[in-house]
């Protein structure tokens, strides 16, 4: 009964929301078109087109399987107050120091079906953790709500908002403020849809033109700790996106940031124009990385031993830059970033073992008390984007071709480092960390029928041993749009190799008011 109460309700938001646009995109509250509404509607059904292998869990996921059934709803509300300035006396101070004002709110509303209609694994993962299993797949939250001041050239937002500071698409680099959501999807899901807002103050002031520099401005931001220390959640066990966890006889503890004025993300950012084209900004903050650290603990004897999972703070100093290069036509995108002490996996440092005098079958030895081993790292990515003509495949539209290479070397590299993801079957067997690693990602989409169909491809490649495969088409019926979508990986678990055995295809309906 309960499921059925919330699949009726989450019908009649949905209808609600289809009634309220009418054949209109957004609604618009009052005749000054200051009070906007704006929402989108989606539903999403995946299904598995590889069994699953490896540390995935559950098991006996088969090729056709239903693995997700996502039901979304936004509604969005923006409200400028210029004429409210005018009409109420609370709001009589703006006016005066001539402050325009507005804000912005966001209720998200999500459902997933698939542990209550998909196959009997997941409802078995439902029934085996009920509570936070029904708390993972509806999810209602304020998920944006900010207000906005500005005066002249000085701007703040105050609120639950978002913080891209990055270059990149597909992966991040310097776009590391807000957690990202991997429990829906992982590496599938795009970044726009992934990112998770936090409160924060963020402000900004354009000083202008400063000698050869243009548009000159300093933004800050400043997440207090005591308001939020969120950081990226952790997909429950069983569920689709779930990362591969080798079976291990000690219980996890998760050591999440506390809620304290300690724990706050801040940063700072210089942006700016050289010679009319050379956008750059130059910027430092403190965040917390998405993937977790492991150490092993140990308390009063070393029968008392459990693995612990923490989210260290790790803080970024960085520059990018993007500029037209007008002989070849081609926009060129870059960044570079200092990672000081970020975490790092020896076995040997973190899951310390102390052989026993006697050797006993299955037994390696005495857990001791591990530490989370931390090297600077330096980041860089250069991207280049170029339309391009193929008249053969498309005489009325170019094609957007985007390319991208991202590094990491490692400073004070350990021969003994190691990716935190055991090799199956053998659980205590890591892969080879690399001084210099690489990443290459390549988009290219392209549109038909005056826009209506869209189709597109995005591939990554690790030099480590996976590639991923994203193609799709979109076809937009206003206020419909329909897209289908493959998502795959081949190779090894490195990277987001550990999602190797979730090929899937979605099918996604959206209904957008904008």
């Amino acid at each position: 009964m309960a499921l059925r109460r919330w699949v009726f309700s989450f019908a009649g938001l949905c209808l609600l929301v289809i009634g309220l646009a009418g054949r209109a995109g957004a609604v618009y509250v009052d005749s000054e078109r200051t009070f906007r509404i704006i929402a989108k509607v989606q539903t999403r059904v995946t299904l598995r087109l590889q069994d699953s292998d490896g540390f995935t869990e559950p098991r006996d996921i088969s090729i056709g399987d239903l693995v997700q059934w996502r039901n979304l709803a936004l509604i969005e509300l923006d409200h400028d107050l210029r004429d409210l300035t005018d009409q109420l006396d609370v709001l009589y101070p703006l006016k005066a120091l001539d402050i325009r004002a507005k804000y912005h709110i966001v209720g998200r509303f999500m459902y997933d079906a698939v542990y209550d209609v998909g196959p009997q694994s997941f409802q078995d993962v439902k029934d085996n953790d009920k509570e936070n299993i029904t708390s993972f797949s509806h999810q209602y939250d304020l998920w944006e709500c900010y207000l906005d001041l500005s005066r002249h050239n000085a701007f703040l937002r105050i609120g639950k908002q978002n913080l891209a500071w990055g270059e990149t698409d597909v992966f991040r680099l310097l776009d590391g403020i807000n957690p990202l959501d991997n429990t829906f999807g992982g590496p599938f899901e795009d970044l726009d849809d992934r990112r998770i807002p936090l409160w924060m103050l963020r402000g900004s002031y354009n000083f202008g033109n400063v000698g050869p520099i243009g548009s000159v401005t300093l933004e800050g931001f400043w997440v207090p700790g005591n308001w939020d220390a969120r950081v990226a959640p952790i997909a429950p066990a069983g569920t689709p996106y779930a990362a591969p966890k080798p079976a291990s006889p000690l219980p996890t503890v998760l050591v999440a940031p506390s809620k304290v004025m300690s724990s706050s993300r801040w940063g700072v950012r210089l942006l700016g124009v050289l010679g009319g084209n050379y956008s750059f900004n130059i910027a430092h903050y403190k965040t917390y990385m998405d993937i977790l650290s492991l150490r092993l603990a140990v308390g009063d004897s070393p029968l008392d031993a459990w693995s612990e999972l923490s989210y260290p703070a790790v803080q970024i100093t960085g520059v990018s830059m993007n500029f037209w290069e007008s002989h070849t036509d081609v926009i060129v995108r870059s960044e570079v970033a200092w990672f000081w002490d970020e975490p790092v996996f020896i076995p040997e440092v973190n899951l310390p073992i102390e052989p026993l005098p006697f050797p006993i079958p299955g037994v390696p030895g005495l857990p001791q008390n591990g530490t989370i081993p931390k090297k600077d790292k330096l980041k860089w990515m250069i991207g280049l984007d170029k339309n391009v003509w193929i008249r053969s495949l498309n005489k009325t539209s170019t094609f957007v071709m985007s390319f991208q290479w991202f590094a990491t070397w490692v400073n004070d590299f350990d021969e003994r480092m190691r990716q935190p993801l055991a090799l199956y079957p053998e659980s205590t067997n890591f892969s080879a960390e690399k001084e210099f690693s690489s990443n290459f990602t390549f988009l290219t989409n392209t549109m038909y029928l005056k826009g209506a169909l869209n189709p597109q491809l995005v591939l990554a490649y690790d030099i480590r041993g996976a590639w991923m495969f994203v193609p799709s088409i979109k076809y937009i019926w206003e206020p419909f749009r329909f897209l289908v979508q493959y998502s795959g990986i081949v190779g090894n678990m490195s990277g987001f190799g550990a999602f190797r055995d979730r090929d899937q295809i979605a099918f996604i309906v959206t209904y957008q008011l904008n």
